[in-house]
């Protein structure tokens, strides 16, 4: 059993040390004046290594590449730290177009990177006291039931009659016809004995409209408490002073929040007032709110294993000010996690999302200036 346990950490702290080495390719081509030189050979060499960075953050979202900007400088004066090996894969000389390209293959450090992003950002430069604190609500949620609506059918005619009656000679009298959809009525002045003609055409102009209701969707609302640990360590290690729900909002404002994302995607208005109201009352300026929607599994077609997808769509108030403004939002994102079950695949998934989303978060709100 303990040979087990030591094994089961060693693989842990395996995973761990793996996360935080990623490898990236990078491209860089240069012009050269006459002849290709050992020095444009290594500036191209420099470049390609450069871009392999700008990659990595490129590729984790467009708040990361922001944050790129703001540590360039300090990489590419130090980017031997950063990178702990460089492969080069392919280089190409074409002296005709007096260009040189190479490509190559880094290990980056993540860990400093993330360090560094982390001392430039407005967060990291802030006083552990002059940090403001930060209450994230996080609702997970499932469809429990659909109702759709038939299409609402209307028909309608409209029926328009011309006649045309042709009469020998004046005197009083009447005749009448009725027609489908409507009733003829012709005068005719006829003496006894005369004859009457008639001709007549009937158009027939139909038409209608189909309502369309959108169904009624209701969710089923679960705790979020398996991933909580990992939500809180992602912002307090980016910085934030992260104050927990629990001890800070209303004895009614949880409840509300949940029964407002079962009905809809958005909280009532008298539900957001309270939250707000709580926090001012205890000196809390940054709310940050996100729903997980957790879609059925489904059989992954390569691994043939149960796979399951997860929504995530958030924004973050900043509370300071005479009303609340809106200072970073993450538009629906999917992360998704496999398992032998259905059961396994979710917990793996909200736990991939949960930590994810959370530091989408801390980009956006680093990418802002917000602390």
């Amino acid at each position: 059993m303990k040979k087990f346990l030591l094994l089961c950490a060693a693989l842990l702290l395996s995973a761990q040390a793996v996360a935080q080495i990623v490898q990236v390719k990078g491209v860089a081509t240069i012009s050269y004046p006459t002849t290709l030189s050992p020095m444009d050979k290594e500036k191209a060499y420099r470049n390609a290594q450069l871009a392999s960075v700008e990659r990595y953050f490129a590729e984790s979202g467009e708040a990361e590449s922001q944050n790129f900007e703001a540590i360039q400088d300090k990489i590419e004066a130090n980017l031997d730290k950063f990178l702990l090996s460089t492969t080069v894969l392919n280089e190409m000389d074409q002296p005709n177009l007096r260009k040189y390209s190479v490509s190559v293959r880094t290990e980056l450090n993540v860990a400093k990177l993330k360090n560094t992003l982390k001392s430039a950002s407005a967060a990291g430069k802030t006083a552990v006291g002059e940090k403001s604190q930060m209450v994230y609500v996080f609702v997970g949620r499932e469809v429990a039931s659909v109702k759709s609506f038939d299409d609402r059918v209307v028909q309608r005619a409209e029926v328009s009659v011309e006649r045309d009656v042709k009469r020998n000679a004046n005197t009083k009298g009447s005749e009448g016809e009725s027609l489908r959809g409507g009733s003829i009525s012709t005068n005719a002045s006829v003496r006894k004995n005369d004859s009457l003609s008639a001709k007549q055409s009937v158009t027939v102009e139909t038409g209608g409209s189909t309502t369309r209701k959108a169904d009624q969707t209701e969710f089923r609302v679960f705790s979020l408490a398996n991933q909580k640990t990992a939500i809180t360590s992602v912002f307090s290690q980016a910085g934030f002073a992260v104050a927990d729900p629990e001890f800070v909002l209303g004895d009614k404002d949880i409840p509300s929040v949940n029964q407002d994302f079962s009905k809809g995607n958005d909280l009532a208005p008298a539900t957001l007032r309270s939250i707000v109201a709580s926090l001012r009352k205890n000196g809390v300026p940054l709310l940050a709110l996100a729903t997980f929607d957790v879609n059925p599994a489904a059989v992954d077609e390569a691994t043939g294993m149960q796979r399951v997808v997860v929504s995530v769509t958030g924004r973050v108030l900043d509370l300071r000010g005479n009303l609340p403004r809106e200072v970073a939002s993450v538009p629906p994102v999917q992360y998704f996690g496999l398992g032998a079950d259905s059961a396994t695949a979710q917990t793996k998934a909200l736990k991939e999302a949960s930590g994810l989303a959370a530091k989408e978060v801390v980009s956006r709100l680093n990418a802002a200036g917000v602390y």
